[in-house]
C-alpha cells in the first residue's frame, strides 16, 4: 500500500506536537482509537502498526 502524503503538525499543550495519520492507512490496517501503534525514531521517523497478541504467529 505505498501512500506519499503530507501533513500538518499540531501544537499539544506547552511542548507536544501530534500530526494526524492517512484514513487509508488507517483502514488498511484496521485501525480504531485506543490501538497503539509504534513509533521509532532514529534519524528518520516510522510509524508502524503494533501486532496485536491474537495476529502473532505460533
Amino acid at each position: 500500500m505505498p501512500l506519499l502524503v503530507e501533513r500538518k503538525l499540531f501544537k499539544i499543550g506547552e511542548g507536544g506536537f501530534a500530526v494526524t495519520l492517512p484514513k487509508a492507512w488507517i483502514n488498511y490496517h484496521r485501525l480504531k482509537p485506543g490501538d497503539t501503534v509504534e513509533v521509532v525514531v532514529d534519524g528518520d521517523l516510522i510509524i508502524r502498526v503494533k501486532v496485536k497478541p491474537e495476529e502473532k504467529l505460533i
